[in-house]
């Protein structure tokens, strides 16, 4: 038999998960709402300290395509007498240091945020001309932290935003005011457009071999040991065909 109230109760329990699970989501909302909002603030600000280097030589690209991904972008790509430069803008809170080229924030460490900066670097620097990719440099750029440059294992500098402007100032001189002109137009040309622009394809110094490389290589090695084999088969037959009549001779 039923119990009186059974259904409504039944109901109320429902209600109750369904606005616990409710809360849970716009907790989770609020707190992704903040996270986008922090970073474009800081992207803001990191933008602003870029911006003064004009009367630098330098020119600044903000918000642009990440060079093979559909949906990811680059922060920054500042272009100068220093080189070609990417510049990850992060608004980082709490405790933030860098101890033995690792860098921590809050304790924890920020490999994969550094691995990030390192894979745009590089994918920037495989559009450039080949004679200008050793100018392409990766830096990420805190923007509420006082750090001065320091580099890390990865071989990116980490850097606050108030020493930014300076530290590429102070930046080896890798181009010609021609070249960052030449530079800047043809990265705008790419990153800036509708779509993200492919990798190029063809294989750079250092990159995995292909399988059908490999393969010939095992075939190669294969085919030297049967050589091996068979010469050593007819070396003892030899030898035992000359030893044969001094055997019979004794």
């Amino acid at each position: 038999m039923g119990i009186a109230g059974g259904g409504a109760q039944e109901q109320a329990r429902r209600a109750t998960a369904r606005v616990a699970q409710l809360r849970r989501e716009l907790t989770a909302a609020e707190r992704s709402q903040h996270a986008w909002s922090a970073g474009a603030e800081g992207e803001r600000l990191v933008a602003q300290a870029l911006d003064g280097l004009d009367g630098h030589g330098w020119r600044v690209l903000h918000d642009v395509h990440w060079p093979g991904r559909r949906y990811a972008n680059l922060d920054h790509v500042a272009i100068g007498p220093g080189g070609v430069v990417v510049v990850d803008a992060k608004k980082w809170s709490g405790d933030v240091r860098l101890d033995d080229g690792d860098l921590r924030q809050n304790g924890y460490r920020r490999d994969r945020e550094l691995d990030g900066v390192a894979r745009a670097t590089a994918d920037v620097a495989a559009l450039l001309p080949p004679r200008h990719r050793s100018a392409a440099r990766g830096v990420l750029c805190l923007a509420d932290q006082p750090l001065r440059p320091a580099r890390t294992r990865s071989g990116v500098r980490v850097v606050g935003r108030t020493h930014l402007a300076g530290h590429l100032r102070s930046l080896d001189r890798r181009l010609t005011p021609r070249e960052v002109g030449e530079l800047t137009e043809f990265l705008r040309g790419r990153l800036d457009g509708d779509r993200s622009p492919e990798l190029p394809t063809t294989a750079a110094v250092g990159a995995p071999r292909s399988r059908r490389t490999v393969r010939e290589d095992l075939l190669a090695l294969l085919l030297a040991l049967v050589v091996l084999v068979v010469a050593s088969m007819l070396l003892t037959h030899l030898l035992a065909r000359t030893a044969a009549p001094l055997g019979a001779g004794g």
